[in-house]
């Protein structure tokens, strides 16, 4: 293996082994009941949004409209364009008709809509699906399947299928930022890394109100020491971060979970466009 993937698996393993919650997630699993028929999938938009999908009851209902459901942990970034909604549209049609088990963990929202997993007879959820084709990213505040999405995830990116095609969907940390706020899949140099209070600040630029920022919580701060990579390490080095980042002074991004951060020493795997 070579020796920066190997720091980042050593990086991961130890993460997820300070993490119980996050080590231990079940990700909904156990025997799959199916309670619902995938009916069908709104075109996804232009813009970043989670996928919302339309199920029909297998049993009779009282009322015969369909389930909608937002699927949890997934993002389909505005920045994929039309090859990550091309790939999302032809997965969904693949699942048209399939059955599945809703797992709700949120909602109704205010629009009726559930919020979830689905998982399919198979036992695989239709989130791994979207991720292992590159149609959408992993959004780790989700803490029951992060890793299971992650792997997911990496499959795609591995074979660069998807999204994973195309760089345009990587943000430059060290550039001045644009198309606030959205889901950002950030890479960069750290310029430096600070301390106010309980919050550590990783720094882009030396500019602090046009750079980039994301700022660590101390809970992930400190996991990130007990797994032998200090936030303080990481000044000079190339890392990945990802989240929900809006523009104050310069892009802010507060990251909530150490799954949320990684190694980026090599830049083989940021698409060929």
């Amino acid at each position: 293996m070579p020796r920066v993937a190997h720091t980042i698996a050593a990086l991961a393993l130890a993460l997820l082994a300070i993490q119980p919650s996050e080590a231990q997630e079940t990700c909904f699993d156990g025997p799959v009941t199916p309670t619902h028929r995938i009916e069908t999938t709104a075109p996804p938009s232009p813009g970043t949004v989670r996928p919302v999908i339309a199920l029909a009851p297998l049993q009779p209902t009282a009322t015969p409209a369909p389930v909608i459901v937002v699927l949890e942990g997934l993002i389909l970034p505005a920045k994929g364009g039309e090859a990550a909604r091309s790939t999302y549209s032809n997965v969904m049609a693949d699942l048209r008709g399939k059955v599945v088990a809703l797992a709700a963990v949120d909602g109704p929202d205010r629009r009726g809509r559930l919020h979830g997993v689905l998982r399919l007879e198979s036992g695989a959820s239709v989130g791994e699906r979207l991720l292992a084709a590159g149609a959408s990213l992993a959004d780790v505040s989700f803490a029951p399947c992060a890793t299971r999405f992650l792997a997911a995830e990496t499959e795609a990116r591995t074979e660069k299928r998807g999204i994973w095609r195309q760089s345009r969907i990587w943000t430059d940390l060290n550039a001045a930022a644009a198309g606030l706020p959205d889901f950002v899949l950030g890479r960069g140099r750290v310029a430096s890394v600070g301390r106010s209070g309980r919050t550590t600040y990783i720094n882009f630029g030396g500019n602090y109100r046009t750079d980039a920022t994301v700022r660590l919580r101390e809970a992930t701060a400190s996991a990130l020491t007990a797994a032998g990579r200090p936030p303080e390490s990481l000044a000079g080095r190339m890392i990945e971060v990802r989240g929900w980042a809006t523009r104050r002074n310069g892009l802010d991004l507060d990251l909530g979970t150490p799954l949320a951060l990684r190694l980026a020493d090599s830049a083989s795997d940021m698409g060929t466009d």
